[in-house]
């Protein structure tokens, strides 16, 4: 009847632990739901709950094994080397897992936002976030599947928080003989009529280097996404050319003379010379 009595408790005290355990990871799920990807939680969530569930099941299996007189310790010993070989096969699968955990918690990006990873020359828009690796569409249409090890281990650059805005630079070459205070004046009301340039962000030119033949100016705007990069980039450099042409503005080049004096003597000139007369 002891013995009935102590498998009824332990049933009771599992039971207990599987519901509050479950109860907590909704509750903090709940909780986070605005800052957490609805995808990834359909993945992860439940093969937590699994991988809890199996350990408790594990240990209250222990409990009662040993409640029995039986070895535990030959038991959990057996058990530790199983998980330890299982682990070493899988453990590539097990890494990217963990770091699709670490995704979920830390939260580096969410589905549609624009990141890029230096450090494996991929960006894009993050198309998918998965248990085992995340999906990244490119601007050229191409679906690149990267393993959450990959993401977890590297830098991250995110052009969508804290939000989708966006400053891009250019720098120009000025003739030395420039007017500065005309030029910052120019080229500012300039760029702000380009469109894609934000009217409610500072346009700023600055005076940045001298230079031999040109001083450099870096002129500096905001856009609303990263997307629009290229496009206004391209819309600010030719209004910038377009403007100094009208105004007078010298957007020198670089330029070099290059002196060499070559001398011949007479028999060169001669052996050149027969050498001409064969191509006739």
């Amino acid at each position: 009847l002891e013995s009935v009595y102590f498998i009824l408790y332990l049933f009771v005290a599992v039971a207990a632990v599987w519901r509050v355990g479950d109860l907590a990871v909704d509750w903090y799920i709940d909780q986070h739901k605005e800052h957490l990807d609805d995808n990834l939680v359909a993945q992860v969530v439940p093969l937590l709950k699994r991988l809890s569930h199996l350990a408790l099941l594990i240990l209250g299996g222990l409990i009662l094994a040993a409640h029995f007189g039986v070895n535990v310790l030959a038991i959990s010993a057996a058990l530790g080397i199983t998980g330890f070989a299982i682990a070493l096969a899988a453990q590539d699968l097990i890494a990217n897992i963990l770091s699709g955990l670490v995704i979920m918690v830390d939260h580096p990006f969410k589905l549609g936002d624009r990141i890029n990873i230096p450090e494996l020359d991929t960006w894009g828009d993050v198309a998918e976030i998965g248990i085992r690796s995340s999906k990244v569409l490119t601007r050229d249409n191409r679906l690149v599947i990267i393993p959450n090890s990959g993401i977890a281990d590297n830098t991250v650059v995110n052009y969508s928080l804290p939000d989708t805005t966006y400053r891009l630079q250019s720098d120009i070459g000025i003739g030395t003989g420039m007017d500065i205070s005309k030029v910052h004046k120019v080229i500012k009301e300039a760029v702000r009529k380009v469109e894609g340039v934000l009217a409610d962000k500072p346009v700023d030119v600055w005076f940045t280097e001298f230079g031999e033949s040109s001083n450099t100016f870096r002129v500096r705007w905001w856009v609303e996404t990263y997307a629009d990069k290229r496009r206004v980039t391209d819309g600010v450099n030719a209004t910038i050319q377009d403007v100094a042409t009208l105004e007078g503005i010298a957007m020198p080049n670089p330029t070099y003379t290059l002196e060499n004096q070559l001398k011949l003597s007479d028999e060169d000139v001669q052996r050149i010379a027969k050498v001409l007369k064969g191509f006739k």
